[in-house]
């Protein structure tokens, strides 16, 4: 556990304070001031600050929630002064509008249903020394409690939703078994002689604004976590203090709700009965917490870090949420709401088309095959892309089971992991990417500079002089997988010869270790390379004796050719997949690999946005791994056309100038394939150059 963010409360005792200004709502969060972001760091900043679950007033103060002249800490999520739902001042304040951060696209028309927005009193007592012990047997039978409901909440998870996920879990339970956290609590009760529900909500609030300060990004989003178990702890103890009380449930509502709250924390998504909502909205979080990797996996409409959301909507309200763009309408006018029910019909009946030729086999009209592959993080992923027949999986993210536990998983753990991924596959290839850490991705429990999270920063090979043992065990594992099945190893972010060789050597060394031990393993797995350093793809011809197959992750290697950051809002109009020096450079990428025989994949956004699939064709590339979702739609666009055509256009393409000429080009050949008009439709971010989605 972090050390305590702040200073200890006073003791409380004699009725003047409790606790300090930590604990204090902050009061523009509640303002009715809603300023939009200007960039991903002030909209970072915005999404977490301000209130704290479990508020310390002033003593003298009457909470919201107490009855006048208690002495009581309350745990809600409205802020002082907060306007009532009906009162005039609340009607005067309420917004119709709001942009969040998209976490899960589609389009949801709904009634808003306010959930997870529980409120406890906490009485700020004394208690007498002798009392000690016992609150110390609460705090225990608290914590078993805990610990029982969090083995069923994972159990129910990776049934429901996969091993991966329910992994998240495994967070909770270190945090219940961190001694330091529960030695914590009691020696507080001991000192302050304040009942252990009081010290449990101020101890993890502590922590929760001290993680909640710190610069790294991925580590912030643990801050959800801790908060979580100490909900989950005080709600035990309530239950201890009164067991024949009645815990009464919240209505389940209808199947067209769309859920909104203050907070959702992963418990929160396991009580949810997602059949009976199709969408969630929430005040707080970000695309990258614990919460939004859930919603993913359940495929729920959802957008995060909105603003003022629960002081402007009340159960009933009339709701619209485009997923795509973040954007949220409250009792939005008449012509808004038949807008969005015309794309959305349109919408559906379209992937309904689409989903027709689904078990149709991806050929151009003259014959030409491509295989369709998938990009996936998590065996929920494998079962979504078995459902559109994709062709194996292309890419294997290894690093997103690293990053959701508190240690790092031994080779037995990950070998289970990266074996059923083959083995769901069912004798289609699949495709491990070795652990792409750094910059934006980081593992918890290991220290890196901010240096490490710079995107031109170490990371991924750059870090195996210091990660090698975590190397191997991951190589060992992903060896042993392949005993179940065809699997490919590829390496990430090879910059030089010295890059690649540095990877082969390790997993020489894994090999031996294994055949040491007598384990089973294909000694012929083929590896290769991402290529997504301009350095290694204009010398690519060098690497063709050291790897068996090259993947080009067109992300990165945009940004590095383009020089623009790919997560900074401010440079984001020279982020261009379509720019003239990216086009050459994916033509001379894939006419190297073809000479030299070498199998060649395109991942990343652009083998799955339809606008660039005529120019890959074009230019000979024949294997693209993408997100599942979107293999309908370049299928379609595929059966469409043939290789001639493609490879003109690849062709008048190169020719072109300006990316304003491409895009142009390209729009209209998806406009004419797709024979619709596409005035109701936004490509990406609305320039032409990101996937095909709706819009109003």
């Amino acid at each position: 556990m972090p050390k305590d963010g702040g200073k200890d409360g006073k003791d409380g005792k004699d009725g003047k304070k409790v606790g300090t200004d930590q604990w204090r709502r902050d009061p523009k969060r509640h303002s009715g001031e809603h300023r939009a972001p200007r960039s991903d760091d002030d909209e970072s900043s915005r999404r977490r600050r301000g209130s704290g679950e479990f508020a310390v007033p002033e003593a003298e103060e009457t909470p919201r929630h107490a009855k006048k002249g208690s002495d009581a800490i309350t745990k809600g999520h409205r802020g002082e002064g907060a306007a009532t739902p009906g009162s005039d001042s609340y009607t005067r304040r309420r917004k119709s509008s709001f942009r969040g951060i998209p976490v899960v696209p589609g389009i949801a028309i709904g009634h808003a249903r306010i959930k997870f927005r529980r409120t406890q009193v906490l009485a700020d007592r004394a208690i007498e020394p002798s009392a000690v012990v016992k609150e110390e047997e609460r705090l225990a039978e608290a914590v078993r409690l805990s610990k029982v409901q969090l083995l069923e909440s994972r159990a129910k998870v990776a049934a429901e939703i996969g091993e991966v996920e329910a992994m998240i879990f495994d967070a909770h339970l270190a945090i219940l078994e961190d001694q330091a956290f529960l030695r914590k609590v009691r020696n507080q009760v001991a000192k302050e002689l304040k009942p252990v529900e009081v010290v449990v909500a101020t101890t993890v609030e502590g922590y929760y604004r001290t993680i909640s300060q710190i610069q790294d990004l991925h580590l912030r989003e643990r801050a959800a976590d801790i908060r979580d178990v100490g909900r989950r702890l005080l709600d035990n103890l309530e239950k201890l203090s009164s067991p024949t009380a009645k815990h009464s449930a919240e209505p389940e509502g209808d199947t067209d709700d769309i859920i909104c709250a203050h907070e959702l924390l992963p418990s929160d998504l396991v009580a949810l009965e997602h059949r009976r909502s199709q969408a969630i909205l929430c005040e707080l979080g970000s695309d990258r917490g614990h919460a939004a990797i859930m919603l993913r996996a359940m495929g729920m409409t959802s957008v995060m870090g909105i603003d003022g959301l629960i002081e402007n909507v009340e159960d009933g309200d009339l709701v619209i949420i485009d997923g795509s763009s973040g954007v949220v309408y409250i009792n939005p006018k008449k012509d808004i709401v038949d807008s969005y029910r015309k794309t959305q019909k349109e919408f559906e009946n379209y992937k309904k088309v689409l989903s027709a030729e689904v078990a149709l086999p991806c050929v151009t009209t003259d014959g030409h095959a491509v295989q369709l592959l998938a990009n996936v993080s998590k065996h929920a992923e494998i079962d979504l892309a078995k459902r559109y027949n994709v062709d194996g999986v292309g890419l294997y993210r290894s690093e997103f089971h690293l990053m959701v536990g508190t240690t790092y998983p031994d080779e037995e753990e990950q070998y289970w992991i990266y074996r059923e991924a083959v083995e769901r596959m069912g004798g289609k290839p699949v495709t491990l990417r070795t652990m792409d850490i750094g910059a934006d991705k980081k593992l918890p429990y290991v220290k890196m500079s901010d240096d490490d999270a710079h995107v031109l920063g170490r990371r991924s090979i750059r870090l195996m002089g210091e990660l090698e043992e975590y190397q191997l065990i991951q190589l060992r594992a992903m060896l042993r997988a392949s005993a179940h099945g065809p699997m490919r190893l590829m390496f990430p972010f090879i910059t030089s010869l010295e890059d690649i060789r540095l990877g082969k050597r390790l997993v020489r060394n894994a090999r031996r270790e294994l055949e040491d031990r007598g384990a089973k393993f294909d000694p012929d797995v083929p590896i290769g390379m991402m290529v997504e350093v301009p350095a290694a793809a204009l010398s690519l011809d060098k690497y063709v004796r050291e790897v068996s197959f090259f993947s080009v992750g067109t992300n990165d290697l945009t940004q590095y050719v383009c020089a623009a950051d790919r997560n900074h809002p401010e440079v984001a109009p020279w982020y261009k997949g379509h720019n003239p020096g990216m086009l050459w450079l994916m033509r001379h990428i894939v006419e190297t690999a073809k000479a030299s025989g070498t199998e060649l994949t395109v991942c990343g956004e652009m083998a799955g946005d339809p606008f660039y699939t005529m120019f890959l064709l074009g230019i000979g590339a024949d294997k693209l791994s993408m997100a599942a979702p979107q293999v309908p739609l370049v299928k379609k666009i595929v059966r469409s056309v043939n290789l001639t055509g493609a490879q003109n256009l690849a062709k008048r393409a190169l020719q072109l100038t300006s990316t304003g000429q491409i895009r142009e080009l390209f729009a209209t050949t998806v406009q004419q394939i797709l024979g619709r008009d596409l005035s109701s439709w936004s490509i990406g971010d609305g320039d032409g150059s990101g996937p095909l989605v709706p819009k109003a």
